[in-house]
């Protein structure tokens, strides 16, 4: 049981000085890279191919910020853009980059294997890719009960269900074997609005129909059924009472899993996704849209008759993450827009237009999350609410959104559209990805290309352009994250387990201490990009998670179109 214990130092000392998208660049989109140097001026440099040919030269800009804060390195800006296709490496003075591509299709390949990553998370059915074969995991989900008990007493007074539910199938969230229904719906809406983004007649479409369906089903065996208790709402998480073994397959997990009390939160998520899902599928597949259709629109109204029952912090004490969250206004907001989206019924548009959330900005430049889904509710209403009331409004709101994003990333010489001044929290490189759909969003609804340049430099960082150097996509660049926290991809820890599959994303930087949670002491006092550790037992910058693969798919397809 080893790997190689990570060292920034050792890290900044062999990653090249000039440090590029290690996947590629896609002709016509820009092209940028950053060189860590003390050379207060202008600094010459080359871009050369393979047979060694100057394809082209320049000068860098010097970063006027010393050291720049995010990395806490010196560093100056390179302009590639023009490159033909081919493949490439930048030099300047001594200096040599990684060799990177130049290509109209470069992101389709990482597309597909961030897509099929939640294949490989799929609970209750056998995986038989090649390398990651296993049996189906825990088939004991088919009869789970409610959680019971001293400690369901203490976090659920008052609660009492003696049921058990058939609630197998969905992913697991991320290198637990968890299934938590906020973050599921959100990961499961990510990926349903690739299709926003893919012809109607691309096969892809299909494929992220199917793996969307396999998480949908999932959600509505969480409703709880008529005639239990809080019929209507939803579970809001299926886990073990300890946590399981790292690592382990998923189908030896000797974990006793309970099901953790029903909660409105999880109700409105359920929702959310079923109304946006009934959407996408409702012209292939009318009755299993009219069924998404009748569970959100229970969960709704069960979720308006309990409105109190929010999801408390456990202090993941009990055998997976809490998913807490205090405030359900936004919870409210995303689920009235998508049923009023896939209904067209002027009751829930009163509902949209009656919440408090619709008239303020729900985007934060540090990207929205499970626990702040006012964000989503926009996007959709910007992209598909063309008959509210307000529409023009909701679309200057996106744009107002995206305008600060720009703003944000021109002050970054690494690209990304995030550096909140209070810390990079935990799964950082998946609000980075939030922020690019934002973006993303903002070019379809305006048609403006400075949005669609921003999400490609935005993806730069996570793909090599970083102070590390590191892509933060296994099986992507040349130096790429492979050695993430999770239980089932657990070779450095077993090597009779498969290691993390191509396409798998790293959670990334993270400079805040999570308080349940370990926190490597060599990250201490390091700028916020430098706080990463590639190793298999760093959970709060190096787990993965479907919140955070679901839009690197999304973002994938939109640079592929």
């Amino acid at each position: 049981m080893s790997w190689p214990r990570w060292s920034v130092e050792d890290v900044l000392a062999r990653r090249p000085a000039v440090l590029v998208n290690q996947l590629g660049y896609v002709p016509g989109l820009p092209m940028g890279a950053t060189l860590v140097s003390t050379e207060p001026g202008p600094v010459a440099f080359e871009v050369v191919s393979d047979d060694d040919r100057v394809v082209l030269s320049g000068v860098s800009r010097p970063w006027p910020v010393r050291p720049e804060p995010t990395s806490g390195l010196p560093v100056h800006v390179l302009d590639l853009s023009g490159l033909p296709e081919g493949s490439f490496r930048v030099r300047s003075v001594q200096h040599v980059s990684h060799p990177f591509v130049v290509d109209g299709r470069r992101y389709a390949d990482l597309g597909d294997d961030a897509l099929r990553f939640f294949l490989l998370l799929r609970s209750g059915a056998p995986v038989d890719v090649p390398g990651y074969e296993r049996p189906a995991g825990h088939p004991g989900d088919g009869a789970v009960p409610a959680w019971t008990g001293p400690d369901a007493e203490r976090l659920y007074p008052g609660w009492r269900d003696d049921g058990t539910y058939d609630v197998s199938g969905g992913w697991y969230d991320a290198g637990d074997y968890g299934k938590y229904t906020t973050s599921g719906a959100l990961a499961v809406w990510q990926l349903l609005g690739t299709l926003d983004v893919l012809p109607p007649d691309d096969p892809r479409a299909g494929a992220v129909l199917a793996e969307c369906r396999w998480e949908l089903d999932w959600l509505l065996r969480m409703q709880v059924p008529p005639g239990r208790p809080l019929a209507g709402l939803a579970f809001h998480r299926v886990h073990g009472t300890v946590w399981s073994p790292l690592p382990g397959w998923p189908h030896l997990d000797p974990t006793e899993r309970v099901l953790h009390r029903p909660s409105t939160t999880a109700a409105l998520h359920l929702a959310a996704a079923a109304a946006a899902g009934a959407r996408h599928v409702r012209p292939t597949d009318p009755a299993y849209a009219a069924r998404l259709l009748a569970a959100a629109r229970s969960a709704y109204d069960a979720a308006r008759r309990r409105p109190d029952l929010l999801p408390p912090d456990d202090h993941a004490r009990h055998g997976g993450g809490p998913y807490d969250d205090g405030d359900v206004g936004d919870d409210f907001y995303w689920a009235a827009a998508e049923l009023w989206l896939a209904t067209g019924e002027r009751v829930y548009e009163e509902h949209v237009l009656d919440c408090s959330e619709h008239a303020a900005d729900p985007f934060d430049t540090s990207g929205y999350d499970f626990h702040r889904v006012s964000a989503p509710a926009r996007l959709d209403l910007a992209l598909h609410g063309r008959r509210l009331e307000d529409h023009g409004r909701v679309v200057d709101g996106v744009r107002r959104a995206a305008d600060r994003l720009l703003g944000l990333q021109s002050h970054q010489p690494w690209g990304q559209p995030y550096a909140p001044a209070d810390g990079w929290g935990w799964g950082s490189n998946g609000r980075i990805l939030n922020n690019l759909v934002v973006l993303g969003v903002a070019h379809l609804v305006t048609g403006s290309t400075a949005y669609r340049d921003a999400v490609a430099s935005g993806v730069d960082y996570l793909l090599g352009r970083n102070a590390l150097g590191q892509s933060y996509v296994t099986g992507y660049g040349t130096d790429h994250s492979h050695h993430q926290r999770t239980r089932q991809f657990g070779h450095d820890l077993d090597p009779t387990m498969p290691p993390p599959p191509p396409g798998a994303l790293a959670g990334g930087a993270n400079s805040v201490p999570a308080p349940d949670f370990p926190y490597d002491s060599r990250l201490v006092g390091l700028a916020p990009q430098l706080c990463y550790l590639d190793e298999p037992t760093s959970e709060v910058t190096n787990d993965v998670c479907i919140r955070w693969n679901a839009p690197l798919v999304w973002v994938a397809t939109f640079l592929d179109r």
